[in-house]
């Protein structure tokens, strides 16, 4: 199986027309069609190529050609042996009666493709250590944490996503027609266009507001809340919602977003945090070090190491650092 041809739109919604029409896909070029049919530009290039076909066929005919600024559609197909010769009808209208068929019945076989394909679930999963973002089909971005699993379904009516483990930040694009709802064990949210995220904290789920609002709504249904607003948060537990507290969003999360600027915080605090998202553990040699604080230090959680090798360089001048003037090393990173 060749690649998704190179080129141009036009180009690869042309072979794909020929792939169609000569019969059905095998499960290679079903797999790489749904990739490529993904894009709304595609769909729409491939469904204006099968009625350019159809109109074409009114054109050729055994004494004449296409014109030059006609593209022939043959001519990106794999070689076929020609037919034999079959009488031309004698009436026109049974021509375009057929073409009209033949167009027909290509358009549904390609909406049926996509309609198949709109349905389909699809899934985030992360392991210990690992962060992931994605783009959907919509335009919205999803950043996952580590330890984290999403199960995605989309149609035409709505966008949905289960929270089944782990943190996730949502950036929903806004379509005022297809709400965008995330569920989990303990509740709901619903947004239109927004910017939040939800995290498992033990037996609960956190809800923090970004940008817009979104409405929460417990597993039972019997405590829906006002919208909750930017910089708000609530906790959600099977069967209620708590009241909303004030929070800096932005700093709250950015260990989903994979980049978080250290600022006065214990670094005790921080060590906590990463070991609790890596199979890598920090570990602390001397214990003064988790009571300090530091400001500005900006780093990846995704790169422990870079945390490490920080704090020990910063630690290495701090004047009243136990162990005297020799002693360096405050933590290391202990692999599995």
């Amino acid at each position: 199986m060749n690649p998704t041809p190179p080129g141009t739109v036009t180009t690869q919604a042309i072979e794909w027309h020929q792939r169609l029409k000569q019969g059905e896909l095998d499960t290679a070029e079903r797999t790489e069609f749904r990739a490529w049919m993904r894009s709304p530009a595609n769909v729409k290039e491939l469904a204006h190529i099968c009625l350019i076909d159809a109109s074409l066929g009114s054109l050729k005919g055994a004494e004449r050609g296409l014109p030059k600024n006609v593209v022939d559609f043959q001519s990106y197909a794999p070689v076929i042996r020609p037919r034999a010769a079959q009488v031309a009808e004698p009436k026109r209208s049974r021509l375009t009666a057929k073409i009209a068929i033949a167009a027909s019945v290509l358009l549904a076989v390609v909406i049926g493709v996509v309609a198949t394909f709109g349905t389909a679930d699809q899934e985030i999963v992360t392991s210990e250590g690992r962060w992931d973002k994605q783009l959907l089909d919509d335009g919205t971005v999803i950043h996952a944490g580590p330890r984290t699993k999403l199960r995605i379904h989309f149609d035409e009516q709505v966008r949905s996503v289960e929270l089944l483990r782990g943190e996730a930040l949502f950036e929903v694009a806004k379509q005022p027609e297809r709400p965008f709802t995330v569920s989990t064990y303990a509740g709901r949210v619903q947004a239109l266009g927004t910017k939040f995220a939800m995290a498992e904290a033990g037996a609960d789920i956190v809800v923090t507001v970004l940008e817009g609002k979104v409405a929460v709504t417990a597993t039972d249904g019997a405590q829906p809340i006002a919208p909750l607003g930017a910089n708000q948060q609530v906790v959600l537990s099977q069967g209620s919602v708590s009241q909303p507290v004030t929070v800096n969003a932005e700093r709250e999360l950015k260990w989903i977003r994979n980049w978080y600027e250290y600022d006065g915080e214990p670094v005790g605090e921080i060590i906590a945090q990463l070991n609790q998202r890596h199979d890598a553990k920090i570990v602390v040699d001397d214990p003064q070090v988790i009571r300090l604080r530091m400001n500005s230090l900006a780093f990846k959680p995704s790169q422990p190491e870079d945390f490490v090798n920080e704090i020990n360089r910063w630690y290495a001048g701090y004047p009243h650092k136990a162990g005297g003037a020799g002693r360096n090393g405050v933590l290391h990173l202990q692999r599995p």
